[in-house]
Formats: structure tokens, sequence, C-alpha cells
């Protein structure tokens, strides 16, 4: 299915079993004043087919400085998807309508891409071939008619501007079942984790003391727990481009990037951490530890753990970022481009939550344009039967990602939002001079399961590392030192 197509004939292109389901699907979508009263945890793939294909090419009839609502949903229809269009029905919506702004990644990455991306080829099996830095395909280079988009599309997500890697001081977390008031359930202080993990990146700002103030709405939160996070890249820095692009610790060349996950609260999770190691050879299988506290010791984690569900939440490792599993294991399809309402430039430095069940974010919109990928899984196992991913066509940061059950049933929507680094009060001195799209927050909203993992970052950036500090918090040797 391809959402840049406008076919000569609708049954030469799909069949009549297709065509009937769009047929019925345009039927459930026509305007009708407010939304359908179907579940949306009915809703299917072929739902979301019908939506991209009849509003492939929308364009919006509002402008900057409106403020859209609830009566507006038929105006929102075309650039918001199903399912995440019914969690913004409801009396209190307020969307203040902004201008896009220019994304454009910093200086010495857009060097790399002019000077390198015109080599960059794909192997025969799907790996990257004379990758340096920067961007490896050109925006224009893809196509839904071309099979190899998909892949070359999700090349430049891997790669997109990040300086050396997102830190986030502290990711407050709150399991919230849908229903309900989370009143006197709500997070209250935010704490910092243990000195010993955020040694190598240096800040000033105080975090908030109060998280309440941040998680409005409705929804009846049943756990919380706070992390730290930091992923490090270790190859093809296009800040390092003049030292071979790798880092400066011993065998940096043999690793894109490394992953550390560390749980400081509540009591029964604290001193849990994960770290995943993502190897330069694009064949060879990633390495996971995880610590355990209450036994002390480090243990390895299969495979086919990073897609379970981790420590209860609605996120699985492979979910990170909307995607953060190995390009070789999917099947890769490139749908086009599309205009979506998002929020990618917060006004606010932290944010905001309301809504019936507390998982509408509460902020800025703007329109922008966005490359729409699918992913199908190669693993017959695996829990989803595909994912519907939107990443942006600026600077190729994801915005939203929605899942399916192996029986084509929308299951989990995730949603990210951001704000441009040079905007910051708060933090100014781990994001000003990144010119990067700052995560400061994801939603994981499960309609089968009606519930939602909310997720806040307090201190989100892509800050400078310490090398003697990346050194000690990868090493597997010094878990059981650095934990609480």
């Amino acid at each position: 299915m391809t959402i840049f197509s406008t076919p000569k004939s609708l049954v030469g292109l799909v069949g009549r079993r297709q065509v009937f389901t769009f047929v019925v699907a345009l039927c459930l979508f026509a305007p009708s004043g407010g939304l359908r009263a179907e579940d949306p945890a009915t809703y299917t793939k072929a739902t979301l087919d019908a939506w991209l294909q009849r509003y492939a090419t929308a364009k919006p009839d509002f402008k900057p400085g409106e403020v859209l609502g609830a009566k507006d949903l038929e105006r929102i229809r075309p650039f918001v998807p199903p399912g995440f269009l019914d969690r913004l029905n409801f009396p209190e919506l307020k969307m203040p309508i902004i201008a896009p702004r220019a994304h454009t990644p910093r200086r010495d990455f857009m060097a790399c891409t002019e000077k390198y991306q015109s080599q960059v080829k794909l192997e025969t099996d799907g790996a990257l071939a004379n990758y340096v830095c920067g961007q490896p395909f050109a925006n224009g280079s893809l196509d839904p008619n071309d099979p190899l988009s998909g892949l070359k599309a999700a090349w430049n997500f891997e790669y997109r501007w990040q300086n050396y890697g997102l830190f986030g001081l502290t990711f407050f977390s709150a399991w919230d079942r849908f229903g309900g008031a989370h009143a006197g359930r709500s997070p209250m202080p935010i704490e910092p984790p243990p000195p010993q993990w955020t040694a190598g990146v240096k800040y000033q700002t105080r975090l908030p003391s109060d998280a309440s103030h941040y998680y409005r709405g409705g929804g009846t939160f049943e756990r919380t727990a706070s992390s730290f996070y930091q992923r490090v890249y270790f190859s093809h820095l296009a800040q390092l481009a003049n030292q071979g692009g790798v880092l400066g610790t011993p065998n940096a060349g043999d690793f894109i990037w490394k992953d550390f996950t560390g749980f400081y609260s509540p009591f029964d999770v604290r001193g849990t951490v994960f770290i995943v190691y993502r190897y330069a050879d694009a064949h060879r299988a990633d390495d996971a530890w995880a610590y355990d506290p209450k036994q002390r010791r480090v243990r390895r984690i299969s495979a086919e753990a990073k897609s379970d569900s981790l420590l209860g939440t609605d996120t699985t490792f492979d979910d990170f970022y909307t995607f953060s599993g190995h390009q070789l294991q999917w099947q890769w399809k490139f749908l086009g481009w599309k205009d979506l309402l998002c929020m990618m430039d917060l006004k606010e430095d932290y944010p905001y939550l309301y809504g019936p069940d507390g998982d509408v974010p509460d902020d800025v919109w703007s329109v922008r344009r966005f490359a729409v990928l699918e992913r199908i899984p190669t693993d017959p196992r695996y829990p989803y039967s595909s994912v519907l991913m939107f990443w942006d066509a600026e600077n190729w940061h994801p915005w939203q990602s929605l899942s399916f059950r192996r029986d084509k049933k929308l299951w989990k929507i995730l949603t990210y939002v951001y704000k441009w680094s040079e905007d910051f009060t708060d933090w100014s001195e781990i994001t000003h001079g990144l010119e990067a799209s700052v995560m400061m927050a994801n939603f994981v909203t499960d309609l089968q399961n009606r519930r939602a993992t909310l997720t806040f970052g307090f201190g989100s950036g892509y800050p400078d590392v310490s090398l003697d500090h990346v050194k000690k918090l990868f090493d597997i040797n010094t878990l059981e030192e650095i934990h609480r």
C-alpha cells in the first residue's frame, strides 16, 4: 500500500477484497460531526491503511494562531491517526497551532552529509556500505515504489543527528489505568539518580520538586518509577569527522551505540540496571545484561527478551525511540510522506498532561512533514504483526508509532514530544548549541488493556561526554560498584 498513489483503477491496484475493506473504512471515517462510537480497540491495520489512503495529500484549513478544540475534530482528523484522535475527544481539548520551524541538524552533521552521502550504498544483504557520517540517503531518493526505500529510511533514522546520544537525568514513569482519578496517587518528589551514574555530565539546573504539577487529568496511577538513561554513540560521529568519526575509547569503532538504563525507585527495583551493546557489524546480535540488586549478580538478556515488557511498563527495548531493533531483522516499507499535527516545539520546559485518562500532552501543536514507514517482523513469534511509524522528514526524529497485534488489531500508540534545544531556559547548559529536537516525554497508550505508561524526561539533552565516565558506565564488571 502506497499513500502516494492515485491509481487509475483501484481494483487493479489492490484487488476486490481490499477495495471492499477500503470502502467500508471510508464509510466509517465519513464526517459525522464527531468521532464514531466504535471502541478504538477494535481498529485494525485496515483502519489505518484507509485513513492514510484517504488523507494522503490533505492540507490543513487552519492556520497558526488558531486554537482548535473538540468541535474541530473533523478538521483535525486528516492529520491525526485513528486511535490517537479518539484520545483527543474530550470537551477541555485545546490545541494552540503554531507555525512549523526549521529543524535543520547542526552544521557539522550537514557537512558530513554533503561530503559523504553520494558514496553510501546498500549491500546485497541490506547493510550499509561506504557510510562515514551524516544522513546516509537523500530524502529525494526515497520512493514508495522502490522496495529498498524502506530500509534506506530505516538507516536514515538510525543515524539521525543526536550529538553523542540522549541523556536523561530523570525519567519519571507512571503506570496509568484508564478511568478514575489519580488524586493522592500522583508522583510528588523528583529525586536525582545516584551520582555515579551521572558523573559524565555537568549540570546546574535543579529538578522540579513536585511531579504531580505536570501529571494532570484523570486516570488511576497504580505505580510510579524513576530511572536514569544514557545512550552513547561510539562511531560515525560527525563532530569527530576529522578523527575518523570514532569516540576516543578502546575499540570504539566496533560499536554503533551503548545503552544504560538504571532504576532507582521504587524500592523493589532500586539498583536494577540494563546495559545494551549495539555492534557496528549489522549481522551481530546485541549483547545485553541486567544487574539484579537483590541477587547482586549480572545476567545476560536473551534477544527474545528485548520484545518483552520492561519492568511491567508498556514499553519494550525494541520500542525505544519507536524503533531500537536491528534493521536487518525486519521487512521495511516506505509508504511516502504525510503532513501530521505534532508536538515538536514545546513552549514549556517540561511537558504537561491532561484528558480523561491523563495521557494527552498539553502544549502547542504544529503541522510537520513525516516519513511514513511500516516494519514487519521476520520472526513469526514476535508479538507485533507490524508497526506503523512517523519520522520527521527534516531531522528523522520520531513522532509516533502504532503497533498491531498478531490479529492485526491496533494495540499500542507510542507518542513522543520535543522541545528545540536552543529554546530551553532550564537545562540550557546541556541543550544549547546542539541544534536538535530534544525528547521531553513519551506516552505509551495500550488500547487493548486500557492503560498507559506516562514517562517524563527531567533533564534531557544530547550533551558532550566524558570518555573516562563512558568507560566506567558501560563496563559490565563495575555494575556492582555503581548501584545503590
